[in-house]
């Protein structure tokens, strides 16, 4: 978050959905437009738009691979309304990791959801800050996150040297000396505690933010139609109108 434009609006980091529509309704009165970042960003299969998506549905109890569940029409209403309202940013449709760093540092966006890489970039640009990091919102139901994207495994049946070379691979990732230089270059959370003693000093608030992410994480599922899972995903949000594609009423 912007510090100076949320001061300057008279906001607060929001706690729950409806502090998150008040902020964003007031930052866009401030800036003229919306200035609120969700990533909506489609790419084959493993889309920014699916982690945003399931971590909306699942904080109003939905269920991500269900979608006209309760909570699912509960959340997407929800994001309709704020769309259709112009709190979000229209460059919400192209936010993704990368970008959303870009409108954080341009002021196109003074709220946006990402990767603790954010921060490594933000402090590299010499702006960190003028940027406040924390856990985020809670949704009627529960607070998420969900973890998503693409990932790596040893699919069953791999033998022999297939399997030495991936379970190495696999050691290698998790050793101290990787876990260390993730954290110190990309602000990444780490599978070993022993590697955060690495962690930069201006970057200490994002980290303390991570942790209280990961205490209450949720991981997509593990399925093997995670792809149709995701088109799925996309379908439903521009139903929804949030991205470009049909649009209607949720339902």
């Amino acid at each position: 978050m912007n510090k100076d434009r949320f001061s300057s609006a008279g906001v607060s980091p929001p706690e729950t959905v409806d502090q998150y529509k008040s902020v964003a309704e007031k930052l866009r009165t401030a800036g003229g437009s919306g200035k609120v970042t969700l990533q909506l960003a489609t790419q084959p299969d493993t889309g920014p738009l699916g982690v945003t998506v399931s971590e909306w549905v699942v904080s109003y109890g939905g269920d991500p691979l269900i979608l006209n569940d309760k909570g699912s029409v509960q959340a997407f209403t929800f994001l309709q309304g704020m769309w259709k309202a112009g709190d979000f940013a229209q460059e919400s449709k192209l936010a993704k990791y990368d970008t959303d760093v870009d409108y954080l540092k341009g002021e196109t966006a003074w709220m946006a959801t990402n990767w603790p890489f954010t921060t490594a970039e933000l402090s590299d640009a010499g702006i960190l800050d003028k940027f406040q990091v924390y856990e985020g919102w809670a949704g009627p139901v529960r607070a998420a996150h969900v973890i998503g994207g693409a990932v790596l495994g040893v699919p069953e049946g791999v033998t022999g040297r297939e399997k030495e070379a991936a379970l190495a691979l696999a050691q290698f990732l998790i050793s101290k000396d990787a876990q260390t230089e993730l954290v110190s270059k990309n602000s990444w959370p780490s599978v070993r505690s022993d590697a955060l003693g690495q962690v930069p000093a201006d970057q200490k608030s994002t980290f303390d933010a991570i942790q209280a992410a990961l205490a209450i994480l949720l991981a997509k599922p593990d399925l093997i139609h995670t792809g149709a899972m995701e088109r799925r995903l996309v379908e439903a949000a521009a139903n929804a109108g949030l991205v470009d594609g049909n649009t209607g009423k949720c339902e």
